[in-house]
């Protein structure tokens, strides 16, 4: 009776493309999850810097908006008011 013989080169080609395989789609921590959560984790930190960004701008403005004259400004561009007896005209 003839046994079956399995060339090393191939077991081990085999056993790594077995490896590869459980390590790439099938493990709990396999690297499609693990590229998925980097991307996420970067997108993330992406908003986390846009916040802390918007955060100083905002805290800037607000320091500005104690001074009565950056105050009279912002209402006049943003709010379109006006003192008594002026006129505006709004051109877009």
């Amino acid at each position: 009776m003839p046994r079956f013989h399995f060339p090393r080169k191939r077991l081990f080609a085999l056993t790594a493309l077995v490896f590869a395989v459980l390590i790439v789609f099938v493990d709990k921590n396999n690297l499609m999850d693990s590229w998925a959560l980097r991307n996420k984790i970067r997108g993330l930190e992406e908003q986390r810097n846009y916040y802390l960004q918007k955060i100083v701008e905002d805290s800037t403005v607000l320091e500005n908006l104690k001074d009565d004259e950056f105050l009279e400004r912002v209402a006049r561009e943003n709010y379109y008011m006006k003192r008594e007896g002026e006129v505006i005209y709004i051109v877009k």
